[in-house]
């Protein structure tokens, strides 16, 4: 098994979760970490105040559940702002995509969507007939291709890269296509394209798919 397999771990489901707006504009940003220091208010209170330049700009929705352990993915585009009122200078400007809609995942199997709906963030999940919608793992790794932004976390990169560094020998799942649901062991890897033996009727036949339409499957746990 690859090292890439061991990393990724268990494979994901993912959601399209509502987060809750401000009153005017749309999802809420704040400025997270950074360097502070020390200054004397008017009344000579020491007080502490951000660095100018320093911290991270975050959406807040998205920020709260990857705290709460969570894999989040909020697709964003980006668009050239002036930096003020004053000044001719842009720079480039992250927005939501979709306003107020995020994908959210957590490992097949759990549940928690008593955790999830708890957060005061969270305003609904996209769903019929009173039941959450599963979106495909195939599109969300594409929009995340399409419109990550570089905004992805080290896990996410690592989600979507698997199919891409897949080796002969792994063991792997297919999440899309007509085999969908089926493991299947990889023989070969040319670029985007892998063949893979499937097992049907005890008997081992070749398959080709694309790299994208699987995830690494892994390893057992060894005590």
């Amino acid at each position: 098994m690859s090292m890439m397999g061991q990393v990724i771990g268990q494979e994901l489901e993912w959601f399209a979760v509502r987060a809750k707006q401000q009153q005017v504009g749309g999802v809420r940003t704040a400025t997270v970490g950074g360097q502070f220091e020390a200054y004397r208010s008017r009344t000579g209170a020491e007080r502490q105040r951000r660095v100018v330049g320093t911290g991270q700009r975050v959406f807040v929705p998205e920020h709260i559940l990857k705290r709460a352990g969570f894999e989040v993915f909020l697709p964003v585009k980006r668009e050239l702002k002036l930096k003020n009122r004053f000044s001719n200078e842009k720079h480039w400007v992250a927005k939501p995509l979709l306003v107020d809609w995020m994908f959210v995942g957590w490992p097949v199997g759990e549940s928690r969507w008593h955790e999830l709906m708890s957060h005061d963030v969270v305003a609904g999940v996209m769903g019929t007939g009173g039941r959450p919608v599963q979106i495909p793992a195939r599109r969300v790794m594409r929009l995340m291709q399409a419109w990550g932004g570089g905004k992805l976390s080290p896990n996410l990169h690592r989600y979507v890269k698997a199919g891409c560094d897949f080796v002969p020998g792994d063991k792997v799942r297919v999440v899309d296509g007509p085999f969908e649901g089926k493991e299947v062991r990889v023989v070969d890897v040319k670029g985007a394209s892998v063949k893979a033996l499937l097992k049907i009727l005890g008997g081992d036949i070749e398959v080709e798919m694309c790299s994208t339409s699987m995830v690494a499957v892994p390893p057992p746990f060894v005590c």
